[in-house]
């Protein structure tokens, strides 16, 4: 019992540092459109993972619960690419971090019952994105708004996507699959056709981004929740604006500001707090 709870928190862990790096691939690809970058990151993933479930004779036939949790999830990924763009990398994941805030919201709209610690819990994640998104760089404050809006988007989708639950269950890669697939259909439209196509080095980092940070952590994650429950997995994933911090001031430089170090204790703990025991 104790090996599997090893097992799963260094899984848990993995997936937590590999989603926490999405920032920084997004933020390195920044001289691409918008667009461009969504419709680059959804086909190399998409043309991965094919190949991967081709060579496995992995495909499964989707049940109606994967249809919408593809829909979720890849309506989770365009929100937090475009957030990371339009705004500081360290504040979109705090941001996307809040999803079991909203999860809280979700259970008191369905008029569900809260203790008082989840409602304290949800005081505090509040006041700390109140503080986040107050404290952000002024200089910058309408784009810096839009990306924070689009992060807390992606954690109210991902909370919508976390209550589908054992739903999904055997249907991991068929939901991500959808996304993927999904994601670049939607994503078409919005990209420049004059625009060029990207360079090696471009093409480094979209592959980076498609196997590092979004296909590996859609299999690592499950896999850590079937050796520790998924109460346990969540608490960990808390870890990943550590990880996006480490991998910002590793590889762009970026230091944490005024924001982020007095933001980032209330919305962790908050949403610690609102957890399920």
């Amino acid at each position: 019992m104790q090996r599997d709870t090893r097992k799963g928190t260094a899984l848990a862990l993995l997936a937590s540092a590999q989603w926490g790096a999405t920032g920084v691939w997004v933020a390195l690809l920044r001289d691409l459109p918008t667009g461009t970058t969504l419709v680059f990151r959804f086909l190399t993933a998409t043309l991965l993972l094919t190949v991967v479930l081709a060579l496995a004779r992995a495909f499964r036939r989707p049940s109606r619960a994967a249809l919408e949790g593809g829909v979720l999830l890849a309506a989770y990924y365009v929100l937090a690419t475009v957030g990371f763009y339009l705004s500081d990398v360290v504040t979109v994941s705090l941001l996307v971090a809040t999803s079991p805030f909203f999860v809280m919201l979700l259970r008191l709209l369905r008029r569900e019952g809260l203790h008082g610690r989840e409602v304290i819990g949800g005081l505090l994640a509040f006041a700390g994105v109140a503080v986040v998104m107050l404290l952000g760089e002024a200089g910058e404050s309408q784009g810096n708004l839009a990306g924070d809006l689009c992060g807390l988007g992606a954690a109210l989708v991902m909370a919508l996507y976390s209550r589908a639950g054992d739903r999904l269950r055997g249907q991991g890669w068929n939901v991500v699959w959808i996304a993927c697939t999904l994601g670049l259909l939607v994503s078409v439209p919005f990209a420049d056709p004059t625009g060029t196509a990207p360079d090696a080095g471009q093409w480094g980092l979209f592959l980076g981004l498609a196997a590092f940070s979004t296909l590996a952590p859609g299999y690592l994650y499950p896999l850590a929740c079937q050796h520790i429950n998924a109460t346990s997995a969540t608490v960990v994933r808390l870890s990943t604006p550590f990880f996006t911090a480490l991998f910002a001031l590793l590889v762009l430089g970026s230091a944490l500001g005024v924001q982020h170090l007095l933001g980032a204790p209330l919305v962790l703990l908050g949403v610690y707090l609102t957890l399920p025991r």
